[in-house]
């Protein structure tokens, strides 16, 4: 598809709206600009130019809106959804010295359609492995331990929320942003030859969580935030907390140690946009490089149009080839259809 001059200029446009709260003077943000503006020329289907932005909903409130302590939120207010009872089994293996790949097979397989589900991913092109894995307990021996269990994890939370306001998020939509992140952020730990991979795919696929807890449980407060956000041409994030407060990372790392889950997880979630902030700040970083990228390439959204801050610290940290932002770029929309299908039953994402 042959793009015009003037179609080429739009685009420039339309992608400085997205990046305007990011430094353009910045090498990492000059190349994640130009691999957007190509990916867009490029596509079969481009991103939807809209001239003017669509009427915001005027709440007339969201300064008058009570601020919401959430620790509160979460100790009182808030039924959180159960994780699958195997979760204490599969938490109390992993403390146990002496236990093997096939006692954590046995009390995966104890839910069939875990088990049916990590057979799909394992095998799927994402993994690349050469021949087929047909069993659990084979999966645990390749994969290991702990990645395997961050899989259970990842995959059991997408069903954890299912009713949320079409009116403040699509879900499908949702979803979808935070798989790619959950890719980018694996790709970026294999390209560094990083350990427990597995461990980045899940902290990018659960980093917005936070904000699905605001979403369902405080959705008055979301509303005037995500409006906020648009009349103000806010990051999503900083509405957040002129709003309620406080913003949904450290709404999701709560909810992640509420849930005992590893400390790890917590610290990557939490302080995914501000990393140095973290007890590990080069984990951190990559979540937050990942989530840059998936709004970036706008692979779906959790409720942000605009392109969160890229921090220079954690780039210069993570040092991420150029020519991997090039090969993400050709690669996400396969890989994330891939994930997609095994991740999100057709019959409730479409």
């Amino acid at each position: 598809m042959k793009i015009h001059p003037p179609e080429i200029e739009k685009l420039k446009e339309h992608e400085l709206r997205r990046f305007r709260h990011n430094d353009l003077s910045h090498a990492g943000v000059q190349e994640l600009f130009r691999v957007c503006l190509l990916r867009q020329a490029s596509a079969v289907h481009p991103i939807k130019i809209i001239e003017k932005p669509r009427p915001i909903k005027d709440t007339g409130h969201a300064k008058t809106l009570e601020k919401i302590d959430p620790k509160t939120l979460l100790q009182r207010r808030i039924v959180l959804p159960s994780l699958p009872h195997i979760f204490s089994r599969l938490i109390e293996l992993m403390g146990d010295t002496i236990s093997s790949a096939d006692d954590f097979a046995r009390v995966i397989l104890k839910d069939p359609a875990l088990s049916a589900r990590l057979l799909k991913i394992v095998n799927s092109p994402f993994y690349g492995f050469r021949a087929e894995i047909d069993t659990v307990s084979q999966a645990v021996t390749i994969i290991g331990i702990n990645d395997l269990y961050a899989l259970c994890l990842g995959t059991s939370v997408l069903s954890a929320f299912r009713t949320i306001p079409i009116e403040l998020v699509d879900m499908p939509s949702f979803w979808k942003h935070s798989i790619a992140c959950g890719i980018i952020a694996r790709t970026i730990a294999e390209n560094k030859g990083y350990a427990h991979r597995e461990r980045f795919f899940v902290a990018g696929l659960l980093h917005d969580i936070g904000r699905l807890i605001m979403y369902h449980h405080l959705p008055d407060h979301s509303q005037a935030a995500l409006d906020y956000a648009a009349r103000h041409a806010l990051l999503l994030s900083h509405a957040e907390t002129e709003v309620l407060g406080f913003d949904h990372t450290r709404m999701g790392g709560m909810l992640i140690k509420k849930w005992k889950l590893p400390k790890e997880l917590d610290h990557m979630i939490r302080y995914h946009h501000t990393p140095e902030y973290g007890m590990h700040p080069e984990e951190s970083a990559v979540i937050h490089i990942a989530d840059v990228i998936a709004n970036a390439f706008q692979t779906g959204t959790s409720g942000e149009v605009l392109i969160p801050q890229l921090d220079p610290l954690a780039w210069r940290q993570i040092d991420l080839p150029g020519q991997l932002l090039k090969t993400l770029a050709e690669q996400i929309d396969a890989r994330l259809a891939e994930m997609t299908g095994v991740l999100m039953p057709q019959k409730t994402y479409p």
